[in-house]
């Protein structure tokens, strides 16, 4: 491991306790006394409390919701936001996520590089200028959220009850720096119940959150139902022939397997996940899946899955849009069955001149009647000027610490706690060029970025309290 230590005052090492933040499997969990987003948040929130407390910074505690580190002296305020939740692990992984492990260069484990690294390199800087004595001008805050993947509540709460910065940013993006992010809405459409699905399906599933591409789904077929019979022509027609009656039926996207049992035959589908995001980085598993079942069957319910599963589901639609922030995407990140009925959990990010009700009324009439859509999360878009004062300066900060003065300011579909909270811009951690695979199995992130984000975020903290002291 690294050596860690960025002068001779610190006794911490940054790698020692970025180690013990990727060991807590801090997922959104049931609330618990004092832990509104599980135990694992709760304990997140108490590291990164006991990191800043030792290295003398003052802290607090919203309640369980978010927690703080500060230094400086002034009125006015400026902050970092970061937040210590994480998407699930998943399968795939070539090293353990939880545990921290360096390869060749590179860091391995959940939530390196979304956002437990960049968070700890924020307030890793932030103790650097406490040590070397710097006056900022005014108070700098680094707060630290635990439920960003699951609709930012921790920060919510956080605005509604604590002390909003005059001007901040989060480290939960792209450098150089972001000027705009489209719009998220998360929302649930469920399907009827067909004769061919009540009684034939006995489980369909997949994912685990909206803003994930799945990439494994699971359909348990009943024996002896009409749909066994649609899909593999009679209780013979098993294995590998089962397996090929579904191969020939659009399933190209994705990879099928087929287990046959004694009661049922489950059919597995994999794709290859990716951020939510960037659905066309992954596969999504649904979406082979679906095609094979839809077009075997001719099952409505089975149809309006395969639409809104397919790859080019926006374009079937007729809701594909696009304008400076971004095109727009969908997802459709969890599936789940009851009783006949398939619902589907989906992930649209809408450029900023889009209507996201307009959008999800015009999906709702491709749909078969007796559907129904909830929308459970609408985060609306956020812009801002590329000569706005902040996104200058922290452009600024980045041109000088890499060289590169031809990266721009970028616009993306990605959602971070900028859209939180007002004048917070999204800004790093992850430099152009690299892959550090967020959502996915092994994410990772290089050593030497990593050490390098100290310092930017040192400078940064620094250029961003001279416009708000």
């Amino acid at each position: 491991m690294p050596n860690g230590k960025y002068n001779n005052i610190m006794t911490r090492n940054i790698y020692d306790d970025l180690g013990a933040l990727v060991a807590i499997n801090s997922i959104y969990d049931k609330p618990a006394q004092n832990a509104p987003f599980g135990i694992s948040c709760r304990k997140a929130l108490d590291k990164f409390v006991e990191i800043a407390s030792d290295a003398g910074l003052r802290t607090g505690m919203d309640d369980g919701y978010a927690a703080w580190a500060e230094y400086g002296e002034g009125e006015k305020l400026a902050g970092v936001l970061g937040h210590l939740d994480i998407v699930p692990a998943g399968e795939g992984w070539t090293t353990d996520p939880f545990t921290l492990t360096v390869r060749d260069g590179v860091m391995y484990g959940r939530g390196v590089s979304d956002d437990k690294g960049p968070l700890l390199a924020c307030l890793y800087a932030l103790i650097g200028l406490k040590e070397r004595g710097v006056d900022l001008g005014c108070r700098v805050r680094v707060i630290a959220g635990c439920n960003e993947e699951s609709g930012s509540e921790c920060i919510k709460h956080y605005v509604r009850h604590c002390e909003i910065p005059v001007l901040s940013f989060t480290p939960d993006s792209d450098f150089p720096v972001i000027a705009s992010e489209k719009g998220i809405r998360h929302f649930r459409v469920t399907l009827p119940a067909t004769p061919l699905t009540e009684s034939g399906i006995a489980d369909v599933r997949a994912g685990e959150r909206p803003n994930i591409v799945p990439d494994a789904a699971v359909c348990v077929v009943r024996r002896n139902s009409r749909l066994f019979v649609t899909l593999f022509g009679s209780e013979e027609k098993t294995g590998t022939g089962a397996l090929y009656a579904l191969e020939k039926h659009g399933s190209e996207r994705a990879s099928l397997s087929v287990a046959t049992g004694d009661d049922a035959v489950t059919i597995r589908s994999y794709g290859k996940a990716a951020h939510g995001s960037t659905p066309e980085k992954g596969v999504n598993a649904l979406g082979g899946l679906f095609a094979a079942l839809a077009d075997a069957s001719g099952d409505e319910s089975l149809k309006a899955a395969a639409l809104l599963t397919s790859a080019d589901a926006a374009v079937r639609l007729g809701i594909a849009c696009e304008d400076e922030t971004g095109a727009l995407t969908l997802n459709a990140g969890v599936c789940r069955y009851e009783s006949g009925r398939i619902t589907l959990t989906m992930d649209m990010r809408f450029p900023a001149s889009a209507d996201a009700d307009k959008l999800t009324d015009k999906i709702m009439s491709a749909m078969p009647k007796g559907s129904t859509l909830v929308t459970e999360h609408t985060a609306p878009p956020l812009a801002f000027p590329e000569d706005h004062p902040l996104v200058r300066a922290l452009s600024d900060v980045y041109r000088k610490a890499t060289g590169d003065t031809v990266s721009r300011p970028l616009h993306i579909g990605g959602g971070t706690y900028a859209k939180e909270l007002p004048g917070c811009i999204a800004f790093g951690a992850v430099f152009p060029g690299r892959e550090t695979h967020m959502h996915e199995p092994d994410e990772c992130y290089p050593v030497k970025d990593f050490e390098l984000l100290v310092r930017i975020y040192g400078d940064a903290i620094v250029a961003m309290s001279k416009l708000v002291g």
